[in-house]
């Protein structure tokens, strides 16, 4: 066991990428399905941390995972605040940005350069921020949780770029942007039987028309 302290945080940020996923039920189905694979990526971070914490061996895998999941993940993040705060996007759009992404997180891992990684991130996060200030007219709370979901993976790669000992600062700041997607996306829960009740609507008037 290397050390206490790194096993404790990749499980706190283990358990963040599980909450994630509870809050997230709130949420409307694009968005949820978009942050449900951010936090399976944030998920198998934590997972390579702790086996780095336990096998220091491991540390290099740990570092290629880290480098591809900061390109990717705060990808599908944003389309998941996107999806949340007007409307899903076009397949056209989301598959490639999330190809284009990972593509640039496994050059930069096997070519060991993080500032490939970090060009698409600081795309992803000025595109968070300018949601969040539109959104910040028709709902505070939720462009506040907009805000800490971009600032907490500015402060994720501050602490990665300090060397291998910020990785774990890495994910427990991922983690924290993680919950503030979540967060953002997630509907009251008044919001959430009105669109049920919507759905059962349409549901019937399909049925009756038949």
């Amino acid at each position: 066991m290397n050390d206490f302290g790194d096993i404790a945080f990749a499980c706190v940020a283990l358990l963040a990428a599980l909450l994630s996923i509870l809050v997230a039920q709130r949420a409307g189905r694009a968005a949820r399905e978009y942050l449900a694979f951010a936090a399976a990526l944030y998920g198998a971070l934590a997972l390579a941390d702790l086996a780095a914490a336990l096998y220091p061996h491991a540390a290099l895998l740990a570092t290629a995972v880290t480098l591809t999941i900061a390109a990717l993940a705060p990808c599908a993040l944003l389309l998941s605040l996107i999806s949340a705060f007007t409307r899903p996007p076009s397949a056209w759009i989301a598959t490639p940005a999330l190809l284009i992404t990972f593509a640039a997180g496994l050059f930069a891992a096997l070519r060991d350069m993080p500032f490939v990684t970090f060009a698409p991130e600081a795309a992803c996060l000025c595109a968070m921020l300018a949601l969040a200030a539109r959104q910040f007219r028709h709902g505070r709370a939720a462009a506040l949780h907009a805000m800490v979901c971009a600032f907490g993976l500015v402060a994720a790669s501050a602490a990665f770029m300090t060397g291998d000992e910020g990785r774990t600062g890495f994910v427990l700041f991922a983690a924290a942007g993680l919950m503030g997607a979540a967060l953002a996306g997630a509907k009251p829960s008044g919001e959430i039987v009105e669109d049920k009740r919507l759905g059962d609507r349409r549901g019937f008037a399909i049925d009756h028309r038949r």
